[in-house]
């Protein structure tokens, strides 16, 4: 086993002490008299956020923000949609210069974007250089050696990198920076499609849950991603099904879960089902009602606190997307790079929105019933579906495969923040607008449910009001 696995292991338990006061001053260029904010990611699950502190920006620019923090964190600075990131430690104090947008490139003032920030790095083995100069190396094996992972044979590669990475950074005693190293190149395990077991041993069986580092939880979501809907269609789904929906017990779909390879371990399967309602929520694959149910049984019964905290997270943030509510505002290119907007359709028709990626193959089948049900409804509703792809070319590529899709595909460009926003995190995934903005149905039901009974209401002849003594009355 590696070091880099080896020293997060046993150090991990230092890395979170005594709360220590952490102080940023800094200058926000062209921000003045305004509030600049310090967020963090509540979970790595939820992805909620929460505000750590603020400050008000002077006269000249210049802000101080002060919090105490028991832990390295990645941490967001924000103002009004102006958004940077970086690490922060206990006791740390950070000099920093926040850049305004760039002039020259159009920017969504609707939406955040990502702005520079420059750190003054009074050390190479702050975490913040550290992680800096390690990204500039891996950016560089991926130029140098990209033809490796062309030609589907990259391992010899990346253990040549990990080898080499090892060697370099052999006096780093840093266990936040060994685990950001060692998950960076599991990630990249994941997608060059190593095999589950080989990823398993090497990265969680045995290791502990990192739940604060972000490089560790996206790993862990993308090795899990929709583990609890794969088992619902593995020999043994009837029993998730019954747990579920039927006897709605935690402790019950714990027991059934258990016997997944992969799950032997308590808090591991705790937090994965807890993941996995989470993404079942959103695309329907369990009913709703008992979701929060077992949700709630969790936030009771779970004897990990962090896992107690995420299910209660999610919970909260279950209440956000409402029937009534506006729907999040997107700006979005069709496949052309023509620009859309949700606000077009105002007054003007309902929205069926989709969320999906070809690569999933839950969205294509639903697509398929798409083309009749458009034909029945298009005069008053629109359909609309945004690709999560990587580049808008994959869309243009994928609507010329489809000639008979001719409903309006969109391209999210936006990064995590639209999905964010609209609180998506499995695909596919179904909003019902109304004409005035707002939310009908959120999630929506999937076009093989329920979504015609829907369409049918909203779009059914309203019977004329006959007032007593008209001719048809007599």
């Amino acid at each position: 086993m590696s070091r880099l696995i080896l020293s997060f292991c046993f150090f991990f338990c230092i890395m979170v002490g005594v709360s220590q006061n952490v102080t940023i001053k800094g200058v926000a260029q062209k921000q003045e008299n305004k509030e600049i904010g310090l967020w963090v990611f509540n979970d790595y699950i939820s992805k909620t956020e929460k505000q750590l502190t603020f400050s008000a920006i002077d006269s000249a620019g210049n802000f101080l923000l002060e919090f105490d923090s028991k832990e390295i964190q990645y941490v967001t600075l924000k103002v009004d949609k102006n958004v940077a990131s970086m690490y922060i430690e206990p006791g740390a104090n950070y000099e920093v210069i926040l850049f305004p947008p760039d002039s020259a490139v159009y920017v969504n003032p609707n939406l955040e974007h990502d702005v520079k920030l420059s750190i003054n790095l009074k050390s190479k083995t702050e975490i913040n250089a550290l992680t800096i100069d390690y990204d500039k190396r891996f950016d560089e094996f991926l130029s140098v050696e990209y033809l490796a992972f062309v030609r589907r044979n990259p391992q010899p590669k990346i253990d040549s990198f990990r080898l080499a990475t090892n060697l370099y950074y052999a006096n780093v005693k840093n266990p936040y920076f060994d685990a950001y190293v060692a998950y960076t190149i599991g990630s990249l395990e994941e997608k060059t499609q190593s095999s589950e077991k080989k990823l398993f041993g090497s990265y969680i069986n045995g290791k502990p849950v990192l739940y604060n580092h972000p490089e560790y939880m996206d790993f862990f979501n993308t090795f899990y991603k929709q583990k609890l809907q794969k088992l619902y269609l593995s020999k043994n789904g009837s029993d998730i099904a019954f747990q579920i929906n039927e006897r709605t017990s935690y402790s019950g779909l714990m027991n059934v879960m258990q016997l997944d390879d992969y799950l032997k371990n308590d808090t591991i399967r705790e937090l994965v089902l807890i993941k996995g309602l989470y993404e079942s929520y959103y695309d329907g694959t369990f009913k709703r009602a008992k979701i929060v149910n077992i949700l709630q049984q969790v936030v009771l019964e779970a004897k990990v606190p962090e896992n107690q905290r995420i299910a209660q997270n999610i919970l909260n943030s279950f209440s956000k997307l409402q029937v009534g509510v506006s729907a999040p505002y997107f700006e979005l290119p069709d496949k052309t790079g023509r620009t859309h907007r949700l606000d077009e359709f105002k007054n003007k028709k309902y929205v069926y929105l989709m969320f999906y990626d070809e690569s999933c193959t839950a969205c294509l089948q639903q697509m398929k019933v798409i083309p009749s049900l458009k034909k029945q409804y298009g005069s008053k509703i629109e359909f609309v579906s945004v690709s999560a792809d990587k580049s808008n070319a994959e869309l243009a590529a994928f609507c010329a495969k489809k000639p008979k899709y001719d409903w309006l595909f969109l391209y999210d460009n936006t990064g995590h923040l639209l999905k964010m926003n609209y609180e998506i995190k499995s695909l596919p995934a179904y909003f019902l607008i109304n004409p005035e903005g707002k939310f009908v149905q959120a999630p929506a039901e999937s076009p093989e449910g329920d979504i015609e009974r829907a369409f049918y209401d909203i779009t059914k002849p309203k019977g004329k009001k006959v007032n007593v003594g008209d001719k048809r009355n007599r």
